[in-house]
């Protein structure tokens, strides 16, 4: 028998084991009786800096039945049965194009279902990605496929690996499960912010990969592929380069579009073979970056350097009703770094990432501002060329990679900052009056939002930096689809994920990666 008990809260200074087992007991259930105890969620209530709490969902397993009705605030677990799948008896040549978490994902459903995937890779393996960072932080010299946006992985494998969703979905305990049994921390299954971290999640994607392969999945790394061919509007055939130009055309009977939101050159492709995208809406501005121990203050008060509580995050929204416009913090880094994120020569940008530990002596978050789709313009690829110029821009104005900087309290009062600063980024960093470097909406929105943030001491001081500029949080297009899963254009194309404008982050793009394939290569069986 499995009970739930959710909102156990336990003050931050109590030994948080023996407290679960009373407030168990409080609850009518015997300390002889408890079987086996499950956190299904761990967060933190700060909102009295002097009374920090943990708040604690559980499931707890009972030796013996109870009467579910003699027990206070307590309710009775009833398993969810998923339906059983099986393969379609129809299978052909699946190409997988992507190695993020919903081209991952993707591939080992497949695999579980017996099908044996190509999976195409345009970077190289996470190892030898890794060194052509290093080599692009060290000697600038940046290899445009692979890189912090290209490369096994994706994207998410430079990041914080953050793995909150706002996603309400079956498949999200599936990859939490896959996540852990693949090397990532046990701790993600319940905590209120789980995340694996760059250093972990390098291991992870690497032991994702041999899985896959073991199970008869093919991976081609450093082959990008350059071209599609529909016959009668369905897909027929791909053409892929590998790592020497040469080039390879290879029949397909479906293809899994799991492309990054940065691969600009594979959109263009798509759409001069007549693959149909739309506009979306996506966000630009800048890094603030703080000292970690501000941060941690600012959530935590006295408590900051508890050991039950690591390094705070934050989430800051603003609207501004006047133009309809959302102003936020975004893939916030506790204890993380600022990274330089290029993908194309002649461009720079940043993004952030931590490590599994989060002790890095800063914090940092996109600050961002809402930029409506067509707000540039009807053409399709007027996003993405408003995100470019920005990157060329700011490029130009470094003379090459880096990133540009003004301590907050400047960009407030509209002044270039004179002082150099302590920073995570590694990179060039150049003063420049941020004010002049982006649109007058996006600037003035971001004070906006920084002033009315700026009521707490310690999110705005002189000691709060802005880093910029940060343009790719999400895709600018959408390749569409029906409900199908099929391209509402090409038939047998399915586009999946973030690139694809399907999802907003790891968790729900790998959870993309498994709706897809369940939909399209499965049925139930009765």
């Amino acid at each position: 028998m499995k009970v739930a008990i959710n909102n156990i809260m336990v003050f931050i200074e109590k030994d948080q084991e023996k407290a679960l087992i009373k407030e168990i007991e409080k609850r009518g259930i015997r300390k002889n009786n408890i079987g086996h105890i499950e956190y299904e969620k761990k967060s933190i209530d700060s909102r009295k800096k002097k009374d920090i709490k943990l708040v604690y969902n559980i499931t707890v397993t009972l030796e013996k039945e109870l009467d579910i009705n003699r027990l206070n605030n307590v309710s009775l677990i009833n398993e969810k049965i998923f339906p059983k799948r099986r393969a379609k008896e129809e299978k052909g040549t699946i190409a997988i194009i992507g190695t993020g978490p919903a081209g991952l994902f993707a591939a080992l459903r497949l695999c579980e279902y017996g099908y044996e995937p190509l999976i195409f890779e345009r970077g190289k393996k996470v190892d030898e990605r890794h060194k052509s960072v290093d080599l692009f932080y060290t000697m600038d010299q940046l290899d445009e496929d692979s890189n912090i946006q290209f490369g096994e992985g994706g994207a998410g494998t430079y990041s914080d690996g953050k793995l909150n969703t706002r996603i309400k979905s079956e498949y999200i305990s599936k990859v939490f499960k896959e996540l852990v049994d693949h090397g990532a921390q046990k701790e993600i299954m319940w905590d209120y912010k789980p995340h694996v971290g760059t250093d972990v999640l390098k291991d992870v994607v690497k032991n994702l990969r041999e899985k896959i392969t073991s199970m008869g999945g093919k991976f081609y790394f450093e082959t990008k592929m350059t071209d599609i061919e529909a016959v009668n509007g369905k897909v027929r055939k791909i053409e892929v380069q590998n790592k020497n130009k040469g080039k390879e055309s290879i029949e397909v009977d479906h293809l899994l579009l799991c492309i990054g939101h940065s691969a600009r050159d594979t959109y263009q492709m798509l759409y001069n073979r007549g693959v149909y995208m739309e506009n979306k809406a996506f966000a630009v501005g800048a890094r603030i970056e703080h000292p970690r121990a501000d941060i941690d203050r600012m959530q935590y008060g006295d408590y900051a350097d508890h050991p039950l509580l690591g390094a705070a995050t934050y989430n800051m929204a603003y609207n501004n009703k006047a133009e309809e416009r959302g102003v936020f913090s975004f893939c916030m880094c506790p204890g993380g770094e600022i990274v330089n994120a290029a993908s194309e020569k002649g461009g720079t940008l940043v993004n952030g990432m931590s490590y599994s530990t989060r002790d890095g002596e800063f914090s940092n978050s996109a600050l961002v501002v809402a930029v409506k789709e067509n707000e540039f313009g009807e053409e399709l690829f007027s996003g993405m060329k408003f995100q470019r110029e920005l990157e060329k821009k700011a490029y130009d104005t470094i003379s090459n990679y880096g990133a540009l900087y003004q301590r907050a309290e400047d960009f407030l009062k509209n002044q270039k900052s004179s002082m150099e600063i302590e920073s995570s980024y590694k990179m060039r960093l150049e003063s420049h009056n941020l004010n002049d470097f982006f649109p007058e909406f996006i600037s003035r929105n971001m004070k906006m939002a920084l002033e009315h943030w700026g009521k707490n001491k310690y999110f705005l001081s002189s000691k709060a930096n802005l880093i910029g500029p940060e343009t790719r949080t999400s895709a600018p297009v959408r390749i569409t689809r029906k409900e199908s899963g099929d391209s509402v254009s090409v038939q047998g194309l399915y586009p999946v994920g973030e690139g694809a404008g399907y999802a907003g982050g790891i968790m729900s793009a790998a959870v993309d990666g498994l709706k897809i394939v369940d939909l399209v290569f499965t049925e139930v069986v009765e």
